[in-house]
């Protein structure tokens, strides 16, 4: 038999019966079976996850591998170090694939080796009562039509559902397992210094059901991608502006976010009130704004009282961003800020 092209890598823990109904959509691919491999990644569940994946019937090669805690980024690198095609796709266990996902992602790096496929998510549909969560799943859809307007970076590899050269991960010592949140940003830059070009595929789509979240949690999500995005550019200091940039958002706003900062004020407060603005344009606003609040909150806790006031009273229009290294040594990112 031929090997895969494609080998898909979930990276699964206690969820089985999401787990199952990811499993079910990949078998009604349009994409030859024979063409791609599915890779279950389990982490140590105690739920019956791995005798559930052992007892299906898939029309493609389904393999399972049963690992000790290793986190989310250490059982997909498992997974790609299992994996038997020359092009993996990290797929979350909480995403429904489109019948085209997988032929989508097979054909663009077809097409071009050094693709990294970010493929489109919708947020499935959430309780007319967290208007906060609907709002959410408004924005990604926004982002990803906005997507298909411009060429794809490397902040928009979500590594729900992307697709990479399997070498190239190799060659990149693989996916970092120090990052709790923001991995998939790190493998994606680090690719992308290697030459790999990210390519949006619009039908490359699948459901992420993220219906469990409510606004607590996507509130706490956004504090930890804070935190993450001062670890990255730590790592990575000629990215600062683009991983933290203080001046996204109208001047008004940074003028409310800076109060509610000083002031402690927990986003999810300023959240509840959002449902009674009137439009659906002046929640979209509220939304940016708490979002970002929460998401400063965690930079905040993550830097000293010196790099907040470089990070956030920068002069001149630029960020000078000065963080020790994981090495000790301090590095000074200088960028040019983006017209007020």
């Amino acid at each position: 038999m031929q090997p895969p092209e494609l080998s898909v890598v979930i990276a699964t823990h206690n969820r089985h019966q999401m787990l199952r109904r990811c499993l079910d959509a990949l078998a009604t691919q349009t994409a030859d079976p024979a063409t791609f491999e599915v890779i279950v990644a389990d982490d140590a569940s105690s739920d019956g996850t791995p005798e559930v994946v052992e007892g299906l019937t898939t029309p493609y090669s389904l393999r399972l591998l049963r690992l000790s805690k290793h986190g989310q980024a250490g059982a997909q690198n498992a997974g790609i170090e299992a994996a038997a095609g020359i092009v993996c796709l990290t797929l979350d266990d909480d995403v429904i694939a489109s019948p085209t996902l997988i032929a989508a992602h097979l054909e663009a790096h077809r097409e071009d080796p050094r693709t990294i496929g970010v493929g489109a998510l919708t947020q499935a549909p959430i309780s007319e009562g967290d208007w906060f969560a609907r709002s959410v799943a408004r924005g990604w859809a926004e982002h990803y039509e906005n997507l298909a307007g411009r060429p794809a970076r490397w902040t928009d590899c979500f590594g729900a559902n992307v697709s990479f050269p399997r070498q190239a991960l190799l060659d990149a010592g693989g996916i970092a397992t120090d990052l709790d949140v923001a991995f998939d940003f790190d493998i994606a830059l680090r690719l992308c210094q290697r030459g790999c070009v990210p390519r949006f595929l619009p039908e490359a789509h699948g459901i992420h059901d993220d219906k469990g979240k409510g606004t607590r949690g996507m509130l706490r999500d956004a504090a930890r991608q804070g935190a993450m995005h001062v670890e990255l550019s730590r790592r990575y200091p000629d990215r600062a502006e683009e991983l933290l940039n203080w001046r996204l958002g109208p001047r008004t706003e940074r003028l409310f976010r800076r109060l509610a900062l000083a002031c402690k004020v927990h986003p999810v407060l300023l959240a509840a009130p959002g449902h009674l603005l009137p439009g659906d344009g002046r929640k979209m606003i509220w939304l940016h704004f708490v979002r970002r609040l929460a998401f400063w909150g965690g930079v905040r806790e993550a830097v000293t009282k010196p790099e907040w006031k470089q990070l956030t009273h920068a002069p001149d229009r630029r960020t000078q961003l000065a963080m020790a290294s994981p090495f000790g040594v301090v590095a000074v990112a200088a960028v040019e800020k983006a017209p007020l």
